[in-house]
């Protein structure tokens, strides 16, 4: 979320009013690494402004059903408005708008994380994984490895010797992370991007999971994965919170054997995933700290040297799965 395209005052009330609403008030939202997001304040209440300029109809559409699927089987996932033809989404400025419902409750801080909360989020993350089972849509991951090994191939090729060497490692540890031999793994409708910051709390409770523009079909084990990396790692990956989020997930959703030998290797290529978007989206931008709150890939790389240095046994000894030779 950042703000890339500027919007006049005329065109939010457009956008406003395409979808029902009487704007009063709006404000840029500095933060992410695609869209240009906006608070909205309207006669109806507090709305979120989503207008994306890489996002094509099929995915918003996807994404729209997904979510409609997900409150029916009763995920606190948001729903999106729709305009008076009954579309999730308003062209606009060479891009695509949405608007959300502002969602209730608080974003956790990452000094009061608990193994409580991680526990809660592996239960809802495998809530969500059993729900999507059922849906039928259809959406490739935009962010698998053929897209991350393009990205590494692009930073190995920079004009910069630093880039450069961190595509040199980024591309090794990419290659460890497709190493493995695994079987087929059960794949269905994923969040993709489950960060401490799309999660809303009331109290100790989950009141929203949101930010479904990267969902997509994918492995379950990936999703799991990348919660993992996003909510267990300060400065280290911390036993006690990876262990909770594993814990609350199989208490919903069982990890089959194919999927606890994955969780690794997915793990890793997480870290690569995030370490080399992170270098493109925010280290290589140019646009002013005004309009883009900048996110450290040296936090992923941490991440990635971590889990290469400790191997796939000594992994699943930290979330407490059965310890096997490798």
């Amino acid at each position: 979320m950042a703000v890339y395209t500027v919007f006049s005052d005329d065109e939010l009330a457009e956008v406003a009013r395409a979808f029902g609403l009487g704007l009063r008030t709006a404000k840029g939202i500095p933060h992410g690494s695609i869209n240009t997001n906006f608070r909205l304040e309207t006669e109806q209440g507090t709305f979120f402004l989503r207008h994306s300029t890489v996002r094509t109809r099929e995915d918003l559409s996807f994404e729209a059903a997904l979510l409609a699927h997900l409150v029916q089987g009763g995920f606190p996932a948001p729903t999106p408005m729709v305009t008076a033809s009954g579309e999730p989404f308003l062209s606009i400025r060479g891009g695509l708008a949405s608007i959300f419902r502002y969602l209730a409750g608080e974003e956790l801080s990452r000094s009061a994380l608990t193994a409580e909360h991680c526990e809660r989020v592996g239960a809802e993350l495998a809530k969500l994984h059993r729900l999507g089972n059922s849906f039928i849509g259809e959406r490739r991951n935009p962010y698998g490895p053929a897209t991350v090994r393009a990205w590494v191939s692009e930073l190995r090729q920079h004009p910069e010797e630093s880039i450069r060497s961190l595509g040199e490692e980024l591309d090794g540890l990419l290659q460890h992370s497709q190493s493995s031999a695994g079987g087929l793994l059960p794949r269905g409708a994923i969040h993709a991007d489950l960060f401490m910051d799309n999660v809303k709390w009331v109290a100790d409770r989950i009141s929203a999971v949101f930010d479904f523009e990267m969902a997509c079909r994918d492995a379950f084990a990936l999703d799991l994965a990348i919660a993992l990396n996003a909510w267990c790692f300060s400065g280290g990956y911390d036993e006690q919170l990876c262990r909770a989020i594993v814990r609350g997930y199989q208490r919903e959703r069982p990890l089959e054997v194919v999927e606890q030998e994955s969780l690794f290797y997915q793990s890793l290529f997480g870290t690569v995933r995030y370490s080399a978007s992170r270098i493109r989206d925010f280290h290589l931008s140019t646009l002013p700290p005004e309009r883009l709150a900048r996110k450290d890939y040296r936090t992923y790389l941490m991440r990635a040297r971590a889990l290469a240095k400790m191997g796939p046994s000594r992994f699943r000894a930290l979330v407490r799965l059965a310890c096997r030779p490798g």
